[in-house]
């Protein structure tokens, strides 16, 4: 979504706030996992499978393998060298938004804003089957995300506080929107700031895009997510996620019935091709969705 309307918006209009929760420290480093994958995408440069980079090695992975090390939790070389050089700086005493600053710049991308959530800890985690509760990498990547999740808690979201400029980037903002992402595993733990949270609900124009279509995601567990933490299925499950916090929502046109919902939430639902790839990236649909809104 942050490619596609970076492809419609003028140099310097488009500031993307991203979740921490998924953060972690893997093989010595610290790997910001939702960060990056803006980072490099934005960047022209990310992995053929959405994450990490593209034409990456693995010889570090290799070799950590040979030696006995579990290398289920992948970083290719590039990948591993750009969380050196971020966890370099976190130990120099740089905040991690000055940390994504300087990695966007050496990125070659001046023309847009990326802003962690918080520099504070925060980490999502899910509670599974038994009662077990797991972080987000554990689930996600060690477990292959095969575990039912019940809930979900964001760690240190009540002591965390927005990184510099997040509120302001909200406040300023003509229109707030919310990609199309898992809401209880990548929105819910930005929502979760206290201040963000305050910030987004005051907004006066607020979209989001839903990550469904026909009631399941391309890719993923947002639907079982969903589900698992008690939300409705599909169309119905995205509202109740967003209750409070949006005032438009795009569905694809596989859902266009679900249109009806809109009154019940106070919530006007637009159904289009919301399916972000093609030449064009999703340029298109973003210019259809500011030009909807914005009229």
């Amino acid at each position: 979504m942050a490619r596609a309307l970076r492809h419609v918006l003028d140099p310097g209009h488009l500031t993307v706030v991203v979740n921490v929760g998924d953060d972690t420290k893997r093989y010595g480093v610290y790997v910001a996992a939702d960060p990056d994958t803006v980072l490099y995408t934005l960047a022209g440069v990310v992995g053929p499978d959405g994450w990490g980079r593209a034409d990456d090695t693995r010889k570090a992975m290799e070799s950590l393998a040979v030696m006995g090390f579990d290398t289920t939790f992948t970083l290719g070389d590039k990948d591993l060298a750009l969380c050196l050089a971020r966890t370099e700086m976190l130990e120099d005493g740089m905040p991690l938004s000055d940390v994504t600053a300087a990695l966007q710049l050496g990125l070659g991308l001046d023309d847009v804003t990326i802003l962690p959530s918080s520099n504070d800890f925060l980490r999502t985690f899910v509670q599974i089957e038994g009662g077990e509760w797991l972080g987000f990498q554990e689930y996600f990547v060690d477990r292959s995300h095969a575990d039912a999740v019940h809930a979900v808690a964001y760690h240190g979201a009540h002591e965390a506080t927005a990184a510099p400029g997040v509120v302001a980037a909200i406040q300023s903002c003509d229109t707030l929107m919310v990609a199309p992402s898992n809401p209880p595993l990548s929105i819910w733990p930005i929502l979760a700031v206290g201040e963000i949270d305050a910030a987004v609900r005051q907004h006066p124009r607020r979209v989001a895009v839903s990550p469904l279509f026909s009631g399941a995601a391309l890719k993923g567990p947002a639907a079982e997510v969903m589900s698992g933490v008690g939300l409705a299925a599909g169309t119905r499950g995205i509202l109740e996620a967003y209750r409070g916090f949006i005032d438009h929502l795009f569905i694809d046109s596989a859902d266009a019935p679900d249109i009806a919902l809109g009154p019940e939430f106070d919530v006007a639902i637009h159904a289009s091709d919301t399916l972000l790839s093609g030449s064009d990236e999703g340029a298109t649909f973003a210019a259809q969705i500011i030009e909807t809104v914005i009229a």
